[in-house]
């Protein structure tokens, strides 16, 4: 799968935790997917983001998160499971986690895609898309993924593992969105909205004083002026 740096530092992690049969299930399922392009897409994609740090993150945040009770879960979920019985292990499991809504939209998300569509789709959205695209299309794909139950599971996922780093990652990507000229092309058009509706009022009001006196001649005017 040409991921060797990849898998190592999972191994790592995940060696940590015990788990040395995830990474042969997780090899049998990805080996099925034909995710070659999906994992060099995602190195690129990662190296771009400038989240070497994430994985780091990610690690210290699992120390501090205390969850003893889940790894043992997830230990037990997986030495059961073959892959076939993988989304199936993983619903029992992440149900007894309090993920009901992450589950639902799973399932909905893997109904829904066919795996050799799903990889070329993200291939081609992570190949092609600049960062306002990004956001575009992860707006798109959310909306019509419903989920309200992962966004509102990723956050308290997130403000228990105190994230620090990969909000600040995520703060440093959206700042590159070029979201300043956003920002000036709306200046710029509320400006020449504001200037040619000025100028047009004032071009309105000139003509018609100027045929209001023509109408009335000067000597008119001296008289009231008088």
């Amino acid at each position: 799968m040409q991921t060797v740096g990849l898998i190592h530092t999972l191994e790592q992690c995940l060696n940590r935790m015990q788990t040395v049969g995830l990474i042969h299930t997780l090899e049998q399922c990805l080996n099925r997917m034909q995710t070659v392009g999906l994992i060099h897409t995602l190195e690129h994609c990662l190296n771009r983001m400038q989240t070497v740090g994430l994985i780091h993150t990610l690690e210290h945040c699992l120390n501090r998160m205390q969850t003893v009770g889940l790894i043992h879960t997830l230990e037990q979920c997986l030495n059961r499971m073959q892959t076939a019985g993988l989304i199936h292990t993983l619903e029992q499991c992440l149900n007894r986690t309090q993920t009901v809504g992450l589950i639902h939209t799973l399932e909905q998300c893997l109904n829904r895609m066919q795996t050799v569509g799903l990889i070329h789709t993200l291939e081609q959205r992570l190949n092609s898309m600049q960062t306002v695209g990004l956001v575009h299309t992860l707006e798109q794909c959310l909306n019509r993924m419903q989920t309200v139950g992962l966004i509102h599971t990723l956050e308290q996922c997130l403000n228990r593992t105190q994230t620090v780093g990969l909000i600040h990652t995520l703060e440093q990507c959206l700042n590159r969105m070029q979201t300043m000229g956003l920002i000036h092309t709306l200046e710029q058009r509320l400006n020449r909205m504001q200037t040619v509706g000025l100028i047009h009022t004032l071009e309105q009001r000139l003509n018609r004083m100027s045929y209001t006196e023509m109408r009335r001649g000067p000597g008119h005017l001296t008289d009231r002026c008088l």
